[in-house]
């Protein structure tokens, strides 16, 4: 009968090994003469520690000794112990405590995890892989998202973006009986000094507008560029026209300036027209039409002035 069971131990896809109460190894089997290059007649009576060096650290030695005495069984992960047997695979152990009269034994099984440990780490591989082409499509998407909704010369919102945060602050105005003011503004002379300076003075030019329209209007106002040299002010949160007239003021005072771009000196000019609603439009496109002719008007009278739509437009 043990003829039999060492046979079938001896064929198992795992590691055992038997060690007497000396920690003599008594049994070998073929599967740990193919992970360590051991043959079993070499190492038959050899003590464990000998045959894997391993076993002389501290823990395993106190380990084994310990359950030699005690009813328990001990269990080293190949996570936490990587070189138990060589460096070359990884393996967990699992040891039992065996009794024959007053005999006692080791029972010692190697189990192979190291093909598990490979489809872990290509796991690993794959989520990080993953990981990266999602943090890819998330970077492209925002980039597509500049580009369709962000003006690349000013940093401002286009149009598109415009109509979409418009509509809804409008909704909200709409719901809370709340009064809505809506700028539009162009710089005046635009095209002469397009003509006379070039496109990249141009550019510079309606950057510089942005930037002046930024510091001049509130955290919770939107500014778009409409298309070449307009921009789009609206102004939620307005109470009355004299609310109005106070974010009005910090652009009139910072509109007319002269700036250095290239050596030349440029005039910065701005007409500005303004509507309301609901005075004078019920929705987005009826106050942009309403502003834009209350600025020509401004424009007209002689540039780098402001326009009320109530006041012209009937």
């Amino acid at each position: 009968m043990n003829r039999i069971l060492f046979d079938a131990l001896d064929n198992v896809n795992e590691g055992v090994v038997i060690l007497n109460e000396q920690f003599k190894i008594l049994f070998w089997n073929s599967y740990m003469e193919h992970i360590t290059g051991i043959g079993t007649k070499y190492i038959i009576g050899k003590s464990i520690y000998k045959a894997l060096p391993s076993f002389n650290r501290n823990y395993f030695n106190e380990s084994i000794k310990s359950l030699m005495n005690n009813e328990y069984r001990l269990f080293f992960s190949a996570t936490m112990h990587k070189d138990l047997v060589n460096d070359n695979g990884k393996f967990n152990l699992k040891i039992s405590k065996l009794e024959e009269g007053k005999s006692r034994f080791l029972f010692l099984e190697f189990i192979n995890v190291t093909n598990e440990f490979e489809r872990v780490n290509q796991l690993k591989l794959y989520i990080n892989k993953l990981f990266l082409l999602n943090k890819e499509l998330k970077d492209k998407e925002k980039v597509i998202r500049n580009l369709a909704y962000y003006d690349k010369l000013t940093g401002l919102g286009n149009r598109v973006l415009f109509y979409e945060i418009a509509e809804k602050i409008l909704d909200s105005c709409r719901r809370n009986n709340n009064m809505l003011g809506l700028m539009f503004i162009d710089v005046d002379n635009f095209k002469s000094i397009n003509d006379t300076y070039g496109h990249t003075t141009g550019d510079n030019v309606l950057a510089k507008v942005a930037d002046i329209l930024k510091k001049a209007t509130r955290k919770n106002d939107v500014i778009a560029r409409f298309g070449g040299d307009e921009f789009l002010v609206l102004l939620p949160d307005i109470k009355n026209f004299n609310n109005y007239k106070i974010i009005h003021s910090r652009i009139i005072n910072t509109k007319k300036r002269i700036i250095n771009l290239g050596g030349n000196k440029i005039n910065i000019s701005l007409s500005t027209g303004v509507s309301f609603y609901p005075q004078d439009g019920k929705s987005i496109d009826e106050l942009i039409i309403k502003a834009d002719k209350a600025m020509y008007i401004a424009k007209n009278v002689d540039g780098n002035d402001n326009c009320f739509c109530s006041k012209y437009i009937v």
